[in-house]
């Protein structure tokens, strides 16, 4: 690695040859190399935010030093940043999730149909009663045969059924931090970027998350959306 002769108390010298990348999200990062006196670490030692010395997208993410022979100390700076002013598409990506999560028996779209009292009765079932305030069975109370297709079910064990669930993540590396109109959009229904898949029976996204992660001068905001299940979220409770 080149060196100076003579290293000056009070100066900072960047050395010539650094390291640099771009990802597909359209981050930049590189690493570069400074030399100054030993005595003069804490003073020169370049801080977070400091931009790079020939990019000035750039920025210091973070900095380390170590003292070698003859009085001189390497600082070694980590640099991020980004070009992307606002959401370019070709610098977003986008990410499908498919998964289970377990449900109760009863809202299951086979149960929708039964009658409420059969579902109070199944439901007292599942909760461990035999018999309402007056000593009736609620075993007699369910008399269809959809409520003793299901009370079959809860008295064999199976209280519960797995739902698949749907979750449409983007995420995108730009200069400027998450704006709070995100972040007043949480839990309410919302259209996601992309092309995100079509959700059947009038189904529809809510917004789940925003998460925010700034490394140097690039923010990396990641959005998730989760799909609702048949007939979509309830637009009394999930809208302004």
């Amino acid at each position: 690695m080149p060196r100076h002769i003579a290293i000056q108390q009070g100066q900072l010298y960047p050395q010539p040859n650094y390291s640099l990348a771009v990802d597909n999200e359209g981050k930049w990062t590189a690493t570069q190399v400074f030399l100054c006196h030993r005595n003069s670490i804490t003073k020169l030692m370049p801080r977070p935010g400091t931009a790079h010395p020939e990019i000035s997208f750039i920025s210091v993410d973070n900095a380390t030093a170590q003292v070698t022979e003859g009085d001189i100390a390497e600082i070694t700076c980590n640099y991020a940043g980004t070009d992307n002013a606002d959401n370019d598409p070709k610098k977003t990506t986008y990410t499908l999730g498919l998964s289970l999560s377990e449900e109760p028996l009863l809202s299951h779209k086979k149960f929708k149909t039964l009658a409420k009292e059969e579902v109070e009765a199944l439901q007292a079932i599942v909760s461990g009663k035999d018999a309402d305030s007056s000593g009736a069975s609620y075993k007699d109370k369910v008399t269809s045969d959809l409520g003793k297709k299901a009370l079959e079910k809860i008295q064999r064990g199976q209280t519960s059924y797995y739902s698949p669930k749907l979750t449409w993540r983007q995420a995108t590396v730009r200069k400027s931090s998450a704006a709070s109109s995100d972040v007043r959009k949480i839990g309410q229904i919302d259209n996601p970027d992309g092309r995100q898949p079509n959700l059947p029976d009038d189904g529809n996204w809510l917004l789940n998350s925003v998460t925010q992660t700034q490394e140097g001068g690039a923010y990396r905001i990641e959005r998730e959306w989760i799909a609702s299940d048949r007939g979509g979220w309830d637009s009394d409770i999930y809208n302004d």
